[in-house]
Formats: C-alpha cells, sequence, structure tokens
C-alpha cells in the first residue's frame, strides 16, 4: 500500500472512529473523577432509620409459623425469605409479600403517606412531589426494580428516591449525577436502550476500527520516519 492511500485509509478510519473514542475517553474519566457513592446517591440518606428498633428485641415469629398461617408461601425457599423493619416494624418479606414478624398478618401495599415516612426516616430533605411508578421503558431511569414503586422527588439534585409498594424498602437514588453517569455509561458500552449489554456487535465491531486505526496511525509513523532516513544514506 502506497504512503497516500495509507494517509487516507487513516484519515477516514479516524474520522469514523474518533468520535468513538472520544466517548470513550470522556466517559472513562467521569467514572474515575466522581466518587461512585455520590453516582449512587448515598450521600443523601442516613445509614440507619431514625427511630429504628432492633429486631433482637422484639418477639418474632420464625419463617415456618409465617408458612403455617399462609399455605400459599409454604414452598417459597429461605433463600428469598427477609426479615427486616420498616418504620420501626418487623416485618417478612416472603415472595414479594410483606407480614408483620409479630403477628405474621399479610401487610397491604405501601401507600403515599408510608412512603414519604420512610423517606422522612432516612434523610431530612425536602420531598416536593410523590408519584406512582407502574411501568418503566427499558431505558428510565429506574429499571429492572421493584414495580409498583413510589417515586419522591427531592428539592436536593433533583434526586427521585424510588420506595418498593411490597418491600416498603428504597430500592435506588437517581440524582443528576447519576443520569450523567448513565448517559456516558451507555456511551462507554455503546448500548443505548437497556444499557447492561457490552457483548455486542456494534462495540466489538467499533473496538476492532480503533485498533486498525491506531495499527494504521503507527504503521504511517514509522513509514514517514523511514522514508526521510532514506535520503540522509545515500
Amino acid at each position: 500500500m502506497s504512503r497516500l492511500n495509507l494517509r487516507s485509509l487513516h484519515r477516514w478510519l479516524g474520522l469514523v472512529a474518533g468520535i468513538q473514542l472520544l466517548a470513550w475517553t470522556l466517559s472513562g474519566l467521569y467514572f474515575t473523577l466522581i466518587p461512585i457513592e455520590e453516582i449512587r446517591g448515598n450521600h443523601l440518606l442516613s445509614t440507619t432509620s431514625q427511630g429504628a428498633s432492633a429486631i433482637g428485641d422484639q418477639p418474632v415469629l420464625s419463617p415456618s409459623a409465617i408458612a403455617d398461617r399462609h399455605p400459599d408461601i409454604a414452598n417459597t425457599p429461605f433463600t428469598e425469605v427477609r426479615l427486616s423493619t420498616v418504620l420501626g416494624q418487623p416485618i417478612y418479606l416472603i415472595d414479594g409479600q410483606r407480614y408483620d414478624a409479630l403477628t405474621g398478618v399479610q401487610l397491604p401495599p405501601i401507600t403515599e403517606a408510608d412512603a414519604r415516612r420512610i423517606v422522612e426516616a432516612r434523610t431530612e430533605k425536602t420531598i416536593v412531589r410523590v408519584e406512582l411508578v407502574e411501568e418503566v421503558a427499558p431505558d428510565a431511569e429506574y429499571r429492572s426494580g421493584e414495580l409498583p414503586a413510589w417515586r419522591l422527588t427531592l428539592v436536593e439534585e433533583n434526586a427521585a428516591i424510588y420506595v418498593g409498594t411490597q418491600s416498603g424498602r428504597i430500592r435506588a437514588v437517581r440524582t443528576d449525577a447519576w443520569r450523567l453517569f448513565d448517559l456516558f455509561w451507555a456511551l462507554h458500552i455503546m448500548d443505548y436502550e437497556e444499557r447492561d449489554d457490552f457483548n455486542h456487535l456494534l462495540i466489538q465491531s467499533m473496538a476492532v476500527l480503533g485498533l486498525i486505526t491506531v495499527l494504521s496511525g503507527l504503521l504511517l509513523f514509522f513509514t514517514t520516519i523511514r522514508l526521510r532516513r532514506k535520503p540522509a544514506s545515500q
């Protein structure tokens, strides 16, 4: 291949691959600069709920005792049973349903008022809006999470806190920093919908194209050096 053709090839490869190479660089820089705790919104929540009580101090029922009262969950694997507290009340989360750990009574879904109290117990930030989310798009900020869920918007950082209606747990915190992270992540792995596939043909093709661009640049560099040295050796 002539030097002129090699230059032309490198120029066009650089034009096609350059934008994605820039996206990879910018997104990688953002990932390294912003602490992951800030991305996850952990700084907006306290580590413990206000007024939470210790489960060990209360006469909670065993999972088998709960199952005796509700035969429809008798075959639920033990790994899917979780004991926690919601607003100071010990509850079992079994097969997506909540049960009072003291009485065994199945509890109703979390209401808007409950969701407000759950979030207010974890943060002193101001809640400005509450809405029920029943379905989300594949590229939504809250995806692969418990649905339905309450979305509580805070004044600070335009943060959205999602509380599952069945579990009563805070399932996600989404801030503007997280949204920018999500955008950069989509650009980084080139999965612009679900943001979880980095083994697809598009990114593989772009990686190969980037490699060819670098190799052609190196080849062009060494070819140019060799041609410059040739007259001096004559």
